[in-house]
């Protein structure tokens, strides 16, 4: 491809240059994962730093901050138009925010002493809609009893919905624990207070 100057186009150059740049950039990627794997380090990362859905063959990161704002809409009638922490009603125009009822705040509690535990707090069955101003004054305290049993009682509704949500929570259930079969959910959440320990 000629350029107005009759010297080839910087898009003719750059084709003609990618295929080894890109061939020396994958060998070194693919040498840092070889040595990553030889050395431990990505084990530790699949046992402590990412989940692998072996049925999906899908990673997450558990320590990097997924957007949850798109539960509100779901899970608000759930919860009656009420907000989960002061259980006043949600007027239908007012700003919301996602509530993680156990703090997302555990993952860096728990990084001094090995890591969280528990199951993703990033997760349906964690979140819930509240008013704005009462999430920034809960900040990253832990839920009380009351909040507990509204999170038990929301997600208990969802179960016996007819939405795609209940098998999100099901899911939750009976991987929450291996090798065990938690009942319900107050049952699962006295289990991650337990974690909180």
């Amino acid at each position: 491809m000629a350029s107005p100057g009759g010297g080839r186009a910087p898009y003719g150059v750059s084709c003609l240059a990618q295929p080894t740049t890109l061939r020396a950039e994958l060998d070194a990627r693919w040498s840092i994962v070889e040595n990553s794997f030889a050395t431990g380090i990505g084990r530790s990362l699949m046992t402590e730093g990412v989940h692998v859905d072996r049925a999906t063959l899908h990673l997450t990161d558990r320590h990097r901050r997924r957007p949850v704002t798109g539960v509100a809409g779901a899970v608000a009638g759930f919860q009656h138009g009420r907000c989960h922490i002061c259980d006043e009603p949600v007027d239908p125009g007012a700003r919301t925010a996602v509530d993680h009822v156990f703090p997302y705040a555990l993952l860096r509690r728990f990084e001094s002493v090995g890591g969280w535990r528990g199951p993703d707090l990033d997760a349906l069955w964690n979140l819930a809609v509240a008013h704005r101003k009462c999430n920034g004054e809960k900040s990253d305290r832990m839920p009380t009893g009351t909040e507990l049993a509204r999170l038990a009682h929301r997600n208990e509704a969802i179960m016996r919905s007819p939405y795609p949500l209940r098998t999100t929570l099901r899911l939750t259930l009976k991987n929450a624990i291996p090798g065990r079969r938690i009942p319900n959910w107050p049952t699962f959440l006295r289990e991650v207070e337990k974690a909180c320990e």
